[in-house]
């Protein structure tokens, strides 16, 4: 309840209480369980932050939770076995558990010492962590997973006092959600808008504080008094900017919701604020009465930096109603509970008003010593806001000095890698070519092959068919003699009967041309016949020669005889001198032998 009481309460003007505080929330993990050992198998949880899914990165404040419940020790034993398990699982791995680590150990120093108070060596641990995350976040290019990191980057540097890069990486990772399209929390606005409130960027902290208000209304779960915070927090950036007509109108929204909803710290906060610019428009009576207001509120609430800021300036309304006895006690007053709770900016205020107030009374000593003080304040906040501006300005240029870099250098890895990839289909494509090449050549070449085959065995079979019909015709020519001798027989011999047998005769032997045209036949058919026939046997006779072909067509004796118009019994000597000049032995069939040839 004090924490709730004090969110409600603690922005006012210069303030960043309430920036710090929205920070510890949302950076404490949602959901918090106590962890079992089923629920943190590391083996599991290194394959789902490893996932490319923008869901994946919601498991991170879900590891966060469950590791919430156990000791510091057993957090970091747990997260070297979840290291070790996510050595071989890329880079989305290794740039969620950067933050999943940075995150631990901001922990770790926070609830160890129970304060914000980190050491350089930790500081810098923790800044090396989420440097690191976001470079792998920027070298995948996932801008889901730049937003992620970014968000949390801002939240844990804030706490290291790092502004200026918190500031930025805010920023950055807000509007990458908003040009993702993705619903963006609203603390992650208001966190954003208190932040540039304190850096004094006055128009992009209205301009995240409307969207802020806008959440937080559209929110289910709405915290009204954050609404009326962010409500305030607009009102604020307008009254910096002197912009009087639109912070009156936001003030005037804010006090209307605080009132209907019955929160009376916002009310009275509200209306001091408010009291600033009827003092302003130098409506002191109004003024004066709000500033007491809103003093007494804090007071009784136990804030005392603000009931001694609205207390400072309930003193220099009195100054200018001419109160000036008074408006010393309440300047006294003020600055007795600002030492109970210092605040810079309302420091610098309550000297700036004692300085009035002993000029006032023309105690110049005093009106010096409070001047100088204030002098000092101002020129410290005035350096730290030159300092945070000028950090916001560095980080921004680094951030994108970073990313220029890492672009550039995938930008060259895929230029290599489509060079590769080109030279590879080259040599691919070349292959392929080649391969074609050849096989058509091959192809080619086979079909010379088989045209020469079929043109060997057309001619072969050719060649087998006109010896055949020769030697048909041969025997034809034999039997047709035959039959005219038959005819012949008993016939006077005459002149005519004698050119009849010489016809005759001629029909029954085998002449040179017949010879030739079967030689030439059968050698198609038979190639190298002849020439094997006459290396075996050397002095080989021509009649030898026409015997052991009319054998190679396995004819019979009486064939052989009747073509070569010789006697059955000469074709068996024939055949006994060839088997003798090839000297085969007497089981051997010679017209086996020939066969082989």
């Amino acid at each position: 309840m004090r924490l709730f009481t004090y969110l409600t309460n603690m922005q006012t003007i210069g303030t960043n209480c309430l920036c710090l505080f929205l920070l510890i929330i949302f950076l404490t993990p949602r959901n918090p369980c106590a962890a079992q050992p089923g629920d943190l198998e590391p083996k599991h949880w290194a394959n789902e932050l490893s996932k490319k899914d923008p869901k994946a990165n919601s498991f991170t404040d879900t590891v966060n939770s469950r590791l919430k419940k156990l000791d510091s020790i057993s957090v970091f034993n747990y997260l070297d076995k979840l290291a070790d398990e996510g050595k071989t699982k890329g880079d989305y791995f290794q740039a969620r558990f950067g933050y999943l680590k940075a995150f631990q150990l901001y922990l770790l120093n926070y609830n160890v010492k129970q304060q914000l108070h980190f050491s350089s060596r930790e500081k810098d641990k923790i800044r090396n962590l989420l440097k690191a995350s976001i470079d792998l976040a920027y070298k995948l290019e996932d801008d889901y997973l730049i937003a992620f990191i970014s968000l949390n980057y801002a939240r844990i540097v804030y706490q290291l006092g790092d502004i200026g890069p918190a500031v930025m990486y805010a920023m950055n990772g807000v509007d990458l959600y908003k040009k993702l399209g993705h619903n963006i929390k609203p603390g992650d606005y208001q966190f954003l808008a208190e932040m540039l409130y304190n850096v004094r960027e006055y128009n992009d902290c209205i301009k995240y504080a409307k969207k802020a208000v806008t959440a937080w209304r559209n929110n289910p779960k709405e915290f009204k008094p954050f609404t009326v915070s962010c409500m305030n927090t607009v009102a604020l950036g307008y009254h910096r900017l002197h912009l009087y007509d639109s912070a009156f109108l936001f003030y005037d929204k804010a006090l209307q919701f605080a009132t209907k909803e019955n929160i009376p710290v916002w009310v009275g906060i509200i209306k001091g604020n408010m009291a600033q610019m009827l003092y302003e428009e130098k409506k002191y009576d109004t003024a004066y009465a709000w500033f007491k207001n809103d003093y007494r509120t804090s007071k009784d609430s136990g804030y005392f930096d603000n009931a001694g800021n609205s207390l400072q300036w309930a003193a220099r309304t009195d100054l200018a109603l001419g109160h000036t006895e008074n408006a010393l006690t309440e300047v006294r007053e003020a600055l007795f509970l600002l030492k109970l709770w210092p605040d810079p900016n309302y420091l610098k205020n309550t000297y700036y008003t004692a300085t009035l107030v002993f000029r006032k009374m023309d105690n110049f000593d005093s009106a010096f010593y409070y001047n100088n003080l204030y002098v000092a304040v101002n020129d410290s906040l005035d350096k730290v806001v030159s300092a945070n501006s000028l950090a916001i300005s560095k980080a921004r240029l680094n951030d994108e000095a970073s990313r220029y870099d890492i672009q550039r250098l995938n930008r060259e890895k895929r230029s290599e890698l489509m060079a590769r990839n080109f030279i590879i289909l080259l040599v691919i494509l070349g292959s392929i070519i080649a391969l074609l090449y050849v096989n058509r050549l091959r192809v080619r070449e086979q079909h010379k092959k088989q045209l020469a085959l079929q043109e060997k065995n057309a001619a072969e079979a050719l060649a087998r068919e006109q010896l055949q019909n020769i030697t048909q015709n041969l025997i034809e020519k034999t039997a047709l003699a035959d039959d005219l001798r038959r005819q012949l027989e008993g016939q006077s011999a005459s002149a005519e009967r004698q050119e009849l047998v010489n016809t005759v005769s001629n029909l029954t032997i085998l002449t040179e041309e017949d010879w030739k045209k079967f030689k030439l036949l059968f050698e198609q058919l038979y190639p190298g016949f002849f020439m094997n026939l006459q290396e075996k046997v050397t002095d080989i006779t021509a009649a030898e020669l026409r015997m052991a072909a009319l054998m190679r067509l396995r004819l019979s004796a009486n064939h052989i005889a009747s073509i070569l118009g010789i006697a059955s019994n000469s074709v068996h000597k024939t055949k006994q001198r060839l088997r003798q000049r090839l000297q085969l032995e007497a089981e051997k069939d010679i017209e086996e032998v020939i066969s082989r040839i």
